[in-house]
């Protein structure tokens, strides 16, 4: 989503108009669901996409026409096969692309994408949140704490607004959609190595906000990790001194050792962590797991449904590139899971 607010930013401000596309709602089997977004300019699709193929060439056509026209709007495409109302998709359903007309001579549009970019270096949630209006839009970035920046009237009720999921609310005679720009919750990688070095950036690429955490300086280096991700040079003996984990974090034991595993297990299963993944064989595992019962942790707290070890999905991963796909996907599923529990 930085990648986004980047775009847009850097378009306005070549005096470059747009119209954000995005998937407001969806019934029945469709490509892309809520929250899908694309950015449409005057040559086309510049950003993102609705899913691909026949929804996304018309969504393109009328971004380009709303554009021209200088205004926004709410389009329905029904995806019927086989029907001459659908458009020839491979599903069946419907989906509603609100179109968002941005105007660069609009000076606030910059200062709402800079306020997005700037909770995404604090690594704080934030919300891009828009009303479903034809004519002038409402449109802003909310955080935890509410309003950060807005352009048009104001929502009745902005905590409302702050949604796991991306979905409409309605208030009074005016219908919101809210979007989270920067996730809750962080993944935590104890361990800078290999591992850490592929899988940082492609958890930052899914939109996790990442931590890596080592006692070493030669694995702390800013340059061997993406710019959002936080790299923490601190002792595994002490972790509590720099970190505190919420029940909204993810924890990814990938470190150099029996030992340093037995630490950061400790101090995981001590916190409210949803997740901790170790990497590792069976062999590891059995000898931490002895050390960690030493250590007083009970039967039920090791083998609770947070823990997962080894780590990731098996794709019989072999390299660290592969292991990094491997925890990714464990991730991504975990915190999809997690939305539709908080639903």
């Amino acid at each position: 989503m930085k990648d986004l607010l980047l775009c847009v930013k850097e378009s306005i401000g070549r005096g470059e108009d747009l119209v954000l596309a995005v998937i407001v709602s969806a019934t029945g089997s469709t490509p892309r669901g809520p929250g899908a977004m694309m950015l449409i300019g005057g040559v086309g699709r510049i950003w993102g996409t609705l899913g691909g193929s026949a929804p996304e060439q018309l969504a393109v056509k009328e971004g380009k026409k709303l554009l021209a026209e200088k205004h926004s709007a709410l389009r329905n495409y029904p995806l019927h096969p086989g029907e001459s109302a659908g458009i020839g998709a491979n599903c069946e359903g419907e989906i509603s692309v609100f179109f968002l007309y941005l105007n660069s001579a609009e000076d606030r549009i910059s200062g709402i994408m800079e306020a997005g970019i700037a909770s995404f270096s604090a690594m704080e949630p934030c919300w891009l949140v828009f009303s479903l209006e034809e004519k002038n839009p409402s449109l802003g970035i909310l955080g935890e704490e509410g309003i950060i920046v807005w352009l048009g009237e104001e929502p009745e009720d902005s905590s409302g607004l702050i949604m796991p999921r991306p979905g409409q609310d309605t208030q009074g005679k005016k219908t919101w959609f809210s979007q989270a720009l920067v996730p809750d919750g962080f993944v935590y990688i104890f361990g800078g190595g290999h591992v850490a070095q592929e899988l940082a950036p492609l958890l930052c690429h899914l939109d996790f906000r990442c931590v890596v955490f080592d006692d070493r300086e030669e694995f702390t280096r800013p340059d061997l990790f993406p710019e959002d991700c936080h790299v923490i040079r601190g002792n595994f003996e002490n972790i509590d001194a720099s970190l505190s984990l919420t029940e909204k974090d993810y924890v990814v034991v990938v470190t150099r050792g029996h030992a340093f595993d037995f630490q950061v297990e400790a101090f995981a299963l001590r916190s409210k962590a949803a997740y901790i993944g170790v990497i590792g064989s069976d062999t590891k595992h059995g000898f931490v797991r002895n050390r960690l019962e030493e250590a007083g942790f009970g039967q039920a707290e090791l083998d609770a449904p947070r823990i997962h070890a080894p780590i990731g999905i098996n794709i019989q991963s072999k390299t660290p590139a592969e292991a990094a796909v491997s925890i990714a996907g464990e991730l991504i599923l975990i915190r999809s899971e997690s939305a539709k529990n908080r639903d």
